[in-house]
């Protein structure tokens, strides 16, 4: 089939961390025999990318600087859309739109997969609508919870799902939520997403003492390693608070924090006033290729996910699966879609969240039994390689495809 992806993030070129995920899903649906197409909005750090997905921006507004639409930059902290975001979203949706019947003239798309319900799915249902294309909506979480907030754009969310031909989600939360705003439960659905078994397989694994010199870290000590965007949902400051209580057991660990955010500065002031600062290495974004050799250098993984003040929250952070697809043991806490892909005991460890003791102890749990996180880490990559993998996303989106266009067929009989 002709698939056309709509998304507001997507790596912008050659080694981008931004939306990895995206390109993943539209590579494995290739995979699956689709002719695949991301509409993305306009960045000015967009580059030509060879591979098999053609890459489609649209441009909104001009100068670069007022490009502030997708790659989480429209949102303030993640936890509300900033002001500029309201008064593009009239430019936003007409260039969109625009842009879909352009390309659906040259390439007669058979589906519209739109990725977060806002912004996105309001210009693929009118196509969807206008041109008899079927519309899948895929929910990733701060759309959601925008949506919720928001009585307009409940309303409009609302609608979207009506012209849907199915809805995923990756997180209980996220399923409740859509069925709040009006999604059919018949027409949602619950979908984990996945990691790449080969991309992280442990048998590839790079000299970490390569990457612990680069680092300038020491060359025995445990490494606890968090990666991930720093806003306040991602609960790192409870990482750090954790620290003192881990050190009493562990006195040499390392904590490594990889991701960039406005949490950033606070958190450094944090471990500055904790009395840790030379146990936490901010590191920044790393490139998606220097992803798997962080993952393989740990000796941990950790995930302190929370509901922030807001309420917002993760769907389900891939970067987990990434860790239990490196066969790392996760810490992670117990909520949003974390539960159903990290089990106590079996594959890592929950604790709740906001609570630096239990998230300490479940460390040093791992960090002084080597024997544990390894079988806990063989146990997480397993479950990836058989379930939790981008090839069986791909092909439960592709069940969905095909039953849609047979709706649609049967619509027009």
């Amino acid at each position: 089939m002709k698939v056309c992806l709509l998304a507001s993030t997507y790596p912008r070129f050659p080694g981008d961390g931004a939306g990895r995920f995206m390109h993943s899903i539209a590579e494995a649906l290739v995979r699956q025999g689709h002719d695949v197409h991301a509409v993305i909005p306009y960045h000015p750090a967009i580059r030509p990318q060879p591979g098999v997905v053609q890459i489609h921006p649209f441009r909104y507004i001009w100068p670069d600087r007022w490009a502030i639409m997708g790659y989480a930059q429209a949102m303030h902290s993640d936890r509300a859309l900033n002001k500029g975001a309201y008064l593009l979203a009239p430019l936003f949706f007409a260039s969109a739109f625009y842009k879909l019947l352009r390309l659906h003239a040259i390439h007669h798309f058979d589906i519209i997969h739109a990725h977060w319900v806002i912004p996105n799915a309001p210009m693929a249902a009118l196509f969807s609508r206008l041109k008899n294309v079927p519309l899948i909506i895929t929910l990733h979480g701060s759309d959601i919870f925008v949506a919720r907030k928001n009585a307009l754009l409940g309303a409009i969310a609302g609608a979207c799902f009506k012209q849907a031909s199915a809805v995923t989600a990756c997180s209980p939360q996220l399923y409740e939520g859509a069925l709040a705003l009006g999604a059919s439960p018949q027409r949602t659905h619950l979908l984990l997403w996945g990691a790449d078994p080969e991309r992280f397989d442990p048998q590839r694994a790079p000299s970490q003492i390569s990457l612990r010199e680069k680092l300038g870290l020491p060359s025995h000590a445990p490494i606890v390693l968090s990666l991930g965007r720093l806003v306040k949902k991602k609960g790192v400051e409870y990482l750090v608070q954790a620290i003192p209580y881990v050190r009493e057991h562990i006195p040499d660990v390392l904590v490594v924090i990889a991701g960039d955010g406005p949490e950033r500065s606070h958190l450094a002031q944090l471990a500055l006033h904790l009395g840790v600062q030379a146990h936490v290495h901010f590191v920044g974004a790393v490139p998606w290729h220097e992803v798997p050799a962080y993952l393989h250098t740990c000796d941990v993984f950790v995930v302190p996910s929370v509901v922030d003040e807001s309420g917002n929250l993760d769907g389900l952070p891939t970067t987990i699966l990434e860790a239990m697809a490196a066969a790392k043991p996760v810490v992670a806490t117990d909520v949003a879609g974390i539960p159903l892909v990290v089990e106590h005991e079996k594959n890592g460890l929950l604790v709740p969240q906001r609570d630096p003791q239990a998230l300490a102890t479940a460390l040093v749990d791992l960090l002084r039994h080597a024997d544990k996180r390894h079988r806990l880490g063989i146990a997480a990559r397993q479950r990836v390689e058989v379930e939790l993998n981008w090839d069986n996303v791909a092909r439960f989106f592709t069940g969905l495809y095909n039953e849609a266009v047979r709706g649609q067929s049967h619509a027009h009989v």
